[in-house]
């Protein structure tokens, strides 16, 4: 899958989208990142912290596939954003939200993101 590619066609979904990123089963960014002109709530250190903690979930979650099924997206409400992750297959897609957005849009940009996942590029 062209990671760069499902990273601009996510941007390209909402204006309200802060963050699109690819990141590998450490938590390390493989493509994608803040949209331009916009700038992380967090510093370095604490993206960083957050990205691998997301990387540690995928793996916790993964243990009850069997029994479950795979968890395809994850989605958080927080005051000052809104988070969804999803989970491929080596890599997860995180995007962040502006906190206006209500969860039905954000639960539209999801479905649209995830029929993205669906199909081969």
């Amino acid at each position: 899958m062209d990671f760069n590619k499902l990273c601009k066609q996510v941007f390209a979904l909402n204006d309200d989208i802060r963050y699109a990123a690819v990141i590998d089963d450490m938590g390390g960014v493989v493509t994608g990142g803040m949209r331009k002109g916009i700038y992380s709530i967090t510093d370095q250190t604490n993206d960083e912290l957050y990205l691998a903690q997301t990387a540690l979930r995928k793996s916790m979650r993964q243990r009850f596939d069997n029994t479950m099924g795979k968890a395809r997206f994850a989605y958080v409400e927080r005051e000052k954003l809104s988070l969804i992750t999803f989970y491929l297959n080596d890599h997860t897609l995180v995007v962040a939200l502006e906190p206006n957005l209500d969860s039905h849009t954000a639960m539209d940009i999801a479905e649209d993101t995830l029929e993205f996942l669906k199909k081969p590029s």
